[in-house]
């Protein structure tokens, strides 16, 4: 399922949940916030990802920073699928 998708319909389950009923405009509004809080979580998930996997293969140092690379790039990607969101 795409982000774009699961932002909107978690902001349409907000809406039913609170029993309001938003205009269009509302509605993107709220799946932006929705998509920043997924940023913020991507990143900081991300963040422990790339901790753990320096401390856990430190002695392989090269290893390590080709794994810290590819997180880097798989990010990078991720991020600009969620920035598209807005």
């Amino acid at each position: 399922m795409k982000l774009t998708k699961v932002a909107n319909k978690a902001a349409k389950e907000a809406s039913d949940v609170l029993g309001a009923s938003l205009t269009p405009e509302e509605l993107t509004k709220v799946t932006a916030v929705i998509a920043k809080a997924m940023e913020k979580a991507v990143q900081q998930a991300s963040e422990l990802h790339r901790a753990t996997c320096q401390d856990y293969l430190r002695k392989k140092t090269d290893l390590a920073h080709e794994l810290q690379h590819e997180i880097e790039r798989k990010e990078i990607a991720l991020m600009a699928n969620l920035s598209s969101l807005r």
